[in-house]
């Protein structure tokens, strides 16, 4: 059965939601963004929902919403950047979604987060207790290699246009 759904799986701040956006402008279908529609449900921002409830709980609530995405048809999805980190995600995601691996090395992650500091601290807050640029090496160390596992293909988005990123996941979806 061919698949209908796209997934953009990555780290914090490499492009997800732009692209997902555009990508689903430009393919006429529903986009959603995984971390806002949790937001939504929480009633509060992701930091304010980890401490009042823990990390565990927000990646309970996140495996849920994917699991219940993962029935939909023709939807554009932008993951969070730890749904890779559960098992039963990533088979869900191989399953039903066409999945983009977007990536961005550390040093252009960073300049982002620093570049959208009212988006970071609201709905990324730290991982770990590290600082911000061990943090950010520390997990694409941990994740990248699940991300690679997960991943249908992978575009590097620290020098190209949106357009150009969606043009090339366009491209690859008409091909398989």
């Amino acid at each position: 059965m061919k698949k209908s759904n796209i997934a953009l799986i990555g780290f914090r701040a490499t492009g997800k939601s732009n692209i997902g956006k555009g990508l689903a402008a430009s393919l006429q279908r529903e986009f959603v963004d995984m971390d806002d529609q949790l937001t939504k449900y929480f009633g509060q921002n992701i930091q304010e929902w980890v401490q009042a409830h823990g990390w565990e709980s927000f990646r309970e609530a996140e495996a849920r919403l994917l699991k219940d995405l993962a029935g939909w048809k023709d939807l554009i999805v932008a993951t969070g950047g730890g749904v890779i980190e559960r098992e039963d995600n990533r088979a869900i995601l191989k399953k039903h979604f066409y999945v983009v691996w977007l990536k961005a090395c550390p040093e252009t992650v960073h300049a982002r987060l620093l570049g959208d500091c009212e988006v970071t601290s609201a709905n990324r807050p730290s991982l770990t207790e590290l600082p911000l640029e061990e943090e950010i090496a520390h997990l694409l160390q941990v994740r990248s290699p699940l991300y690679e596992e997960t991943a249908d293909m992978d575009l590097a988005t620290d020098n190209a246009s949106v357009a150009e990123l969606i043009e090339q996941i366009l491209k690859f979806v008409r091909n398989n």
